[in-house]
């Protein structure tokens, strides 16, 4: 359902709700419990499109980094959102890939298949997956994807993305607006990312710091880079600029495909067909049908997408010239204040 402000009125439960739930996490009527290692949440108050995958992914490369005794013993541990399965699924063990973007979701797949050393597993049950990662994977940190709402686990660092172009929206809840929390839970965060973040560094550096004075907490910005083409099925890699001048058919099942198009659109590329999808869309015959008649009709000479599209499309569309474009989240403005955060909440594991 698209937001609509006059929908407020049934923001009203849906607030009492969350505040109630939170509420007794805070009184500790509702219990937390530590996984044991150091753990960090990567989430947001919002209904998705603030880029946590691309985020994750920087994330583990830093952590990676700044210990580099570090790298292979962190796993993320996400709910699988939009899977097929139930229960405890192992994406990757740090070694070898075992799922796929249907048993496991899209986006802990798509973690998997760009960090092949990181520990991924999904669960409905955070806790039990936290466990596993741990006791059976040995895992020195975990990463919390999407668990800013998952509070049955203890965090040493909470991170909260919001879309830096339009961090708060209308500042309603669901479905009157696009938040899933009020913007008083950002009191809760340890830090806020403003991300995919658009201007110059100086524009963002006072839009953290008004986000800043807003919340009395550390506020950093990154901003979404393009870093290639990859063929889908082929080991062929292409320049973002390779775009540029040709005419294509994009389409994309993410929480906001217009930023995709925009992108594309912006390297110089004349989009002759926009195949806007949902996000976690499966991809069907109708759907397929639809990709590959535009492409023929149109005549075009590339179909671009998403990485996370990508890694769930069948062998007979990965014939045609389709290509996913690879992307990640630079940290901008106050890089230094998440790698020193991010020290902190590993000291333990010296």
């Amino acid at each position: 359902m698209k937001p609509h402000g006059f929908l407020w009125p049934l923001s009203i439960p849906y607030g009492v709700a969350v505040g109630v739930r939170n509420r007794l996490h805070d009184l500790g009527i509702f219990k937390s419990v530590h996984a044991g290692v150091p753990t960090i949440s990567v989430g947001n108050i919002s209904a998705g499109g603030t880029g946590k995958t691309p985020f994750v992914l920087e994330l583990i490369e830093r952590i990676s980094k700044l210990d580099p005794r570090i790298r292979g013993k962190i796993a993320v541990v996400s709910r699988g959102y939009g899977r097929s399965t139930k229960g405890t699924e192992i994406v990757s063990d740090g070694k070898k890939i075992y799922g796929d973007p249907f048993t496991c979701g899209d986006e802990p797949f798509m973690i998997a298949d760009n960090s092949p050393r990181t520990i991924v597993i999904v669960d409905e049950d955070r806790v039990r997956g936290a466990t596993l990662a741990v006791e059976q994977f040995k895992a020195k940190v975990l990463v919390l994807d999407d668990g800013f709402q998952h509070r049955r686990i203890k965090r040493d660092l909470d991170i909260v993305l919001l879309d830096g172009r339009n961090p708060l929206g209308n500042k309603l809840l669901l479905p009157a607006g696009f938040l899933r929390e009020s913007v008083a839970s950002l009191a809760r965060s340890d830090l806020i990312v403003l991300s995919k973040s658009a201007g110059d560094d100086s524009e963002l550096a006072e839009r953290c710091d008004r986000m800043r004075e807003l919340t009395g907490k550390p506020v950093i910005a990154t901003r979404l880079v393009a870093k290639h083409w990859r063929r889908i099925g082929k080991a062929e890699i292409e320049g973002v600029e390779q775009v540029k001048g040709k005419r294509v058919v994009a389409f994309a099942g993410i929480a906001n495909p217009r930023s995709f198009f925009e992108t594309v659109e912006g390297f110089g590329s004349e989009i002759v067909a926009y195949i806007p999808l949902p996000d976690h869309c499966n991809y069907g015959k109708f759907i397929l049908n639809k990709i590959a008649h535009s492409f023929s009709a149109n005549r075009v000479q590339w179909l671009v997408t998403t990485e996370k599209d990508a890694s769930k499309l069948p062998p007979i569309l990965k014939l045609l010239p389709a290509y996913a474009l690879a992307v990640r989240q630079n940290v901008v403005v106050g890089a230094e204040v998440l790698d020193e955060m991010l020290r902190k909440t590993m000291i333990s594991t010296s």
